[in-house]
Order: C-alpha cells, then structure tokens, then sequence
C-alpha cells in the first residue's frame, strides 16, 4: 500500500470520544472505597489480630483497666470510702467535723479531718488552764476533739491508724497562752489601765488548724501559717473586768477595754449567761 492510500485510511479513521467528567468521578469513588478512614481501621486491626495472640490482647486489657483502678481520682474516692465505714470517723462527721484533706503516698491515703468550728460564745468562755503566776484556777480545761490524721490501707480497704491531733492543738493552744502573758506584761497600756491586783479570769487564743505535707512517700499533719493571729485577755479585780486585746502576729497590745463591773456579785460565766 503506498503512503497516500494509508494517510487518506487514517484520516477517516473514528476515534471514541473521552468522558473526562465520568472517568474523574469513577476514579473518586474507587479511591474513597479503597483508602476511607473507616476501611484503614479495619485493615489495621485485622493486621494487629494476626501479629499479636488473644493473650496478649488480654494482657494489655486487663493493664489498662488496672491502671485506671489505680489512678489518683480513684485512689482518693476509696481512701474516703473506707475512711467513712469507721465508726469513730462516723461519730466525729455526724458531730460536725469535715474530711479537709485527704493525700496518696507509697499505696496509702492519708486523711486530715478538721474539728468543726466553734461558736463565738463558746470560743469567749473557754477556761484559762495555764499556771503561769496570776492566772486565775477557777476553771479547768477540757481536753476538746482538735480533728485527727488517719491512715488509709486502699490494698487492704481499712482504716490502720488514727491519731487524734486534740492533745496537739491543747500544746499549741497553751503556747498562744504563755505567749499572751508574755506579751501583755510587758504592755505600758495593760499596766497603766489595769489594776496591778487583777487577775487573769480568761485568756481566749485562736484554735490551730492543720494541713496535709507530703515529703517524697510520707504524709504528715502540720499546723497552717495564719497571716495574722489575734487573742483576747479577761482581768478581774474587785467586782470589775478589763480586757485586752492582742495581736499575736505582731507581739504587741491592740487595746485594753474596761469591760464594767460583775453585777451581784456574778462569776465570769454566770455574766455571760
């Protein structure tokens, strides 16, 4: 065949014509079939199944759910529930006391339960039990529930210790009170508007409170820093009472009231009544 007779064959020759849109929009769905997120996971776990045992699958769940038991949220909702099954514990919140704090440390919690809060009136008649030198005898202390630090055993679920902190907060309470004394006898104020004859009927301190210190695996029970501590003296002389009002944080005397005189004869108590 000579070159013309074959030029003048490929010139009438009928291409089909290309469907650009349909081709691009059956190469978008064979693409979404093949790579979906959804198929990628399910190739994904299908390999994971084959590479790994059941055992160990079982391992890694049984892990997982440990590790969720033992995490510090969990930790600290068990070391209170069980703290909340002691009956003494029980005895104390139905009283008014609070869990303030509670703190994790080598597998045991550590509970901080806080006293609860005084009246004022009752805070203004709390006896003097001091035996500092003009300090008046007539009334004796009473040893008060000043919270306590219990130790939690979230292995065993019990309650392994409590220390009662009361006998504490009576030492540091009685402190306060030598440090009043200290403070109000060497006050110019409290000497000039107070006979020197009087004697101390009530010295009222602030109750201490406590918080939880945690040093690498121990937990302990120390007192707050109060930014500022005050106090009040009560002098009695002759039917009369003067009080004085202390700044411990400071060491010096605020100001000395004349509070009156003590009608018919009526003690400090009776007074208040």
């Amino acid at each position: 065949m000579e070159n013309e007779d074959l030029i003048k064959k490929l010139e009438e020759i009928s291409l089909p014509k290309i469907e650009i849109k349909s081709h691009k929009k059956g190469l978008s769905l064979v693409l979404m079939k093949k790579y979906s997120p959804e198929r990628k996971r399910a190739e994904l776990f299908n390999i994971f199944k084959k590479l790994i045992p059941a055992g160990a699958i079982a391992v890694i769940l049984f892990f997982f759910i440990f590790n969720n038991l033992n995490s510090p949220k969990y930790n600290l909702a068990k070391a209170k529930e069980i703290a909340l099954q002691n009956n003494e514990i029980k005895d104390w919140l139905q009283q008014g006391s609070t869990i303030k704090d509670i703190k994790i440390a080598d597998g045991k919690a550590y509970v901080l339960i806080e006293p609860p809060e005084e009246k004022k009136e009752q805070e203004e008649l709390a006896p003097v039990s001091l035996k500092s030198e003009g300090v008046s005898q007539e009334n004796i202390a009473e040893e008060k529930f000043g919270g306590a630090f219990v130790e939690v055993n979230i292995k065993e679920k019990e309650v392994k210790n409590i220390k009662k902190l009361a006998p504490i907060v009576t030492s540091l309470m009685e402190i306060k009170k030598e440090k009043v004394l200290e403070i109000v006898n060497k006050s110019w104020e409290v000497q000039e508007k107070v006979p020197k004859e009087a004697e101390v009927l009530n010295i009222n301190v602030p109750t201490p409170k406590f918080r939880l210190s945690k040093d690498g695996g121990s937990v302990s029970a120390i007192p707050e820093t109060e930014t500022e501590e005050k106090a009040s003296i009560i002098y009695k002389s002759d039917g009369h009472r003067w009080e004085g009002k202390i700044n411990l944080t400071k060491e010096e005397v605020e100001e000395v009231n004349f509070l009156g005189e003590i009608k018919n004869g009526a003690t400090f108590e009776e007074s208040n009544r």
